[in-house]
């Protein structure tokens, strides 16, 4: 093989994201590597993780930089791109009809949500390196795909000259998260440093981006997100009747690192839960994907309908307890009465009289909290003599860091 793919850089712009890599890391502990593509280091796509927004790159001619080495002394330049290995032409014939432009650039088949590296010429240096040269890729096309977790694999290809053939040299796989928008805080973009533990994490990203596959508006996104947490109960997590309600995953901060080892199969912090642990993991990882979520509270002390608690099948006044001191909950906007919540630490009844059976399950997801008589998320969670009481405590709202 006379050419070869050193590295490939898909963050090559710290303060973008717009036409580039969004800036991530690996989880709390360990950064991601940059380039994020690396001979000798890189094996399989997990090795490469990357991540892009779709309202950042709409319309916009997305770049990636790749650094090659020549094995061959003789060659000082060739021209190089990047294709989908299904679709990688065969064969003399083939190869001249491409290169005479009688048959198009190769584009990517549809499971390839990066596209295809256009075509573009490098030269070598005494070294036998280039410098780490733009690329741009065509066929981008995540916005069509949407939210989730995909796999890009390229077959590289060089040539020497215009008219002759195509040669195959590496195959590089990369892990590609798809999100709405560039992620909200916690997170960050910046400073792209090994320090900052707010960077979106790949681990986080992978559960986040899967479960709100198929999401077209951040509504979509936080509501399907709040369902996944939900449905984690009971075999992973379950509401804390036996500690009364303790907070043990995210009191001062967001021990997500934990609870991703729960969510892994691990211990974590146990499998208990509160509405507090609840609402940051919504909002922290609706966020990872660009939604705009906080965790506000609401109360205090007020009276409760039968509803049921994560990981519970029976409708009880949650633990039997008849009254809640306060309830959190992820929240848009300021947290106010006219604003939607999505609540995972809880269903509530959704049929015409919230306070008697015959019980029809709601899970609180993209529901506007509102006034007493409403009908909305408070009607449905407390008593009509509770409803007072229950007011938002928009003094409350905020959004826990991560570690």
């Amino acid at each position: 093989m006379a050419v070869r793919v050193e590295a490939i850089q898909f963050n090559h712009d710290a303060a973008g994201g717009s036409t580039d890599a969004l800036s991530i890391r690996r989880n709390a502990a360990t950064p991601a590597t940059v380039p994020e593509w690396q001979h000798g280091v890189s094996t399989d796509a997990a090795d490469s993780p990357v991540a892009y927004a779709i309202e950042e790159t709409r319309g916009q001619i997305v770049t990636l930089r790749v650094r090659f080495r020549r094995t061959d002394p003789n060659l000082d330049s060739v021209e190089i791109r990047a294709v989908d290995p299904a679709g990688s032409p065969r064969g003399c014939l083939d190869a001249l009809l491409r290169a005479l432009g009688l048959i198009p650039f190769l584009p990517a088949p549809s499971n390839n949500v990066l596209g295809a590296v256009r075509p573009r010429s490098v030269s070598f240096r005494p070294d036998d390196l280039t410098d780490f040269e733009t690329f741009e890729l065509d066929g981008f096309r995540i916005a069509s795909a949407g939210v989730g977790v995909y796999e890009t694999r390229w077959q590289w290809q060089y040539r020497v000259g215009p008219l002759e053939p195509w040669q195959d040299i590496d195959i590089t796989a990369h892990e590609v998260f798809v999100t709405l928008r560039t992620p909200t805080a916690p997170w960050q973009q910046t400073p792209l440093s090994p320090g900052n533990t707010q960077l979106p994490w790949v681990d986080v990203l992978r559960h986040a981006c899967t479960w709100a596959s198929g999401a077209s508006t951040a509504d979509d996104a936080a509501a399907r997100i709040t369902r996944a947490v939900h449905d984690l109960g009971p075999d992973t997590i379950e509401y804390d009747c036996p500690g009364g309600g303790s907070t043990r995953y995210a009191f001062p901060s967001f021990n997500a690192t934990a609870f991703l080892e729960r969510l892994a199969g691990g211990i974590g912090n146990g499998r208990y839960v509160n509405c507090t642990d609840c609402a940051t993991i919504v909002s922290t990882f609706a966020n990872a994907v660009g939604c705009d979520l906080w965790q506000s509270r609401m109360g205090y002390f007020f009276g409760l309908n039968p509803l049921l608690a994560i990981g519970s099948s029976t409708w009880q006044t949650a633990c039997n307890w008849g009254a809640f001191s306060y309830h959190e909950v992820a929240w848009e906007g300021q947290c106010t009465a006219e604003e939607e919540v999505f609540d995972a630490c809880l269903q509530v009844d959704g049929g015409s009289d919230p306070t008697a059976p015959p019980h029809s399950a709601l899970l609180p997801a993209s529901l506007r909290f509102g006034e007493p008589g409403d009908g909305d998320y408070r009607d449905r969670l407390a008593t009509p003599a509770g409803r007072p009481s229950c007011e938002p405590q928009t003094a409350t709202r905020q959004r826990r860091s991560v570690f």
